[in-house]
């Protein structure tokens, strides 16, 4: 087969997140057993306008607000010279609306919604114009069969009045090789958030309930993992609240580095205001850490509570903090939580993942 995928970034974007790891990881795969894959993706500073990565050939075209112009002035053309068996169209911010482009078989590929959490991050004309491009998916949509991340992500989509048996949700899988468990490195009460620094990712919400907690105990830790446009403001809010001593920014690291302090910490803290499944939670799993996060879609779908984490309601910062607090204080459910969440990040890999993403283009192929 010969297919192209269309996604914002790629994997050596520097604002790479879940959706580039997600894509990365199974198309890998898919390359490696023989299938030709090209990604479409957008242009940032200093990258080659072509390369190949993990058998992948990569193409970036437009900038970092006019990508999706472009797709719609190149992509009938591009798909026509390469004669693409299918296109692949990743639903992650704004729409691309191939199946309006061209007449290639399309399978969509849906991260999740943003819908009103998008006025958290932008101000409201931008968010205004991204709620409005996601309005219009029912409309391009809704006779493409859809891969989503999670069963959170396939009920916006049934809200959205997309076909159920049109859907199969395919979930991430972790890399259990690279991250694993070393309970020999636990020990400290050390709290890590992880990922991106984007505003609806809510991570202030961890600085004042680490405030809460400065009024009980000194006996532990905060470090936040990762870069983004929010950094400065958090920075801001760290030193208004007193925290510089106890929270430690690290910008970005390598992924190497990130396994370490997986490994290290006592708990992980993830309170986004919503997503597609939460693949930080997976890979701190993986290394024996439980979580504690925010009770919201996408990490409903990847957190098991009472078993491998804790949930809080969204914005609650009283609770956020409380269940911080329980688990620093109970080792014992800590080291089950930490067990548990092994053993489930476990039965998730890539390799599965990648197998069900074939089966399914097959199928789209098959149906078209």
């Amino acid at each position: 087969m010969k297919i192209l995928v269309i996604n914002w970034r790629d994997i050596k974007n520097p604002l790479a997140g879940g959706a580039e790891v997600y894509f990365q990881e199974i198309f890998k795969r898919i390359a490696g057993a023989g299938h030709t894959v090209h990604l479409l993706c957008v242009k940032f500073p200093d990258a080659p306008e072509s390369e190949i990565i993990d058998n992948i050939q990569i193409n970036r075209i437009g900038g970092a607000n006019t990508f999706n112009f472009a797709v719609y002035r190149q992509l009938k053309d591009i798909v026509e010279k390469e004669n693409y068996d299918i296109v692949i169209d990743d639903l992650n911010k704004i729409p691309f609306f191939s199946p309006w482009l061209i007449k290639k078989p399309v399978l969509v590929m849906m991260m999740h919604l943003f819908r009103a959490s998008i006025f958290k991050e932008v101000f409201l004309p931008f968010g205004l114009y991204v709620y409005l491009m996601e309005s219009l998916i029912p409309l391009c949509y809704k006779n493409q069969p859809f891969v989503a991340l999670s069963e959170s992500s396939k009920k916006d989509l049934l809200r959205f009045g997309i076909d159920g048996s049109k859907i199969v949700v395919i979930p991430p899988g972790t890399d259990t090789k690279k991250f694993h468990p070393d309970f020999s490195q636990k020990g400290e009460k050390l709290i890590v958030h992880v990922g991106r620094l984007k505003r609806y990712k809510s991570t202030d919400h961890l600085l004042l309930a680490t405030k809460l907690l400065l009024k009980k105990r000194k006996d532990f830790k905060v470090m936040i993992l990762g870069d983004g446009d929010d950094l400065p403001r958090l920075k801001e809010l760290n030193k208004k609240l007193g925290l510089d001593a106890i929270v430690k920014f690290t910008g970005y690291v390598p992924e190497q580095e990130k396994v370490l302090v997986y490994q290290r910490a006592a708990l992980l803290v993830e309170n986004s205001v919503k997503e597609g499944w939460g693949l930080i939670v997976m890979e701190a799993n993986a290394c024996g850490t439980p979580v504690v996060a925010s009770r919201v879609p996408g990490l409903l779908d990847s957190v098991i509570e009472n078993k491998t984490g804790l949930f809080y309601e969204y914005g609650n910062i009283q609770e956020l903090a409380e269940k911080i607090e329980r688990l620093l204080d109970d080792e014992e459910l800590r080291l089950a939580m930490g067990r548990n969440g092994i053993e489930w990040a476990n039965q998730l890999t890539w390799d599965k993942t990648a197998d069900m993403m074939l089966a399914t283009i097959q199928s789209a192929l098959g149906n078209k």
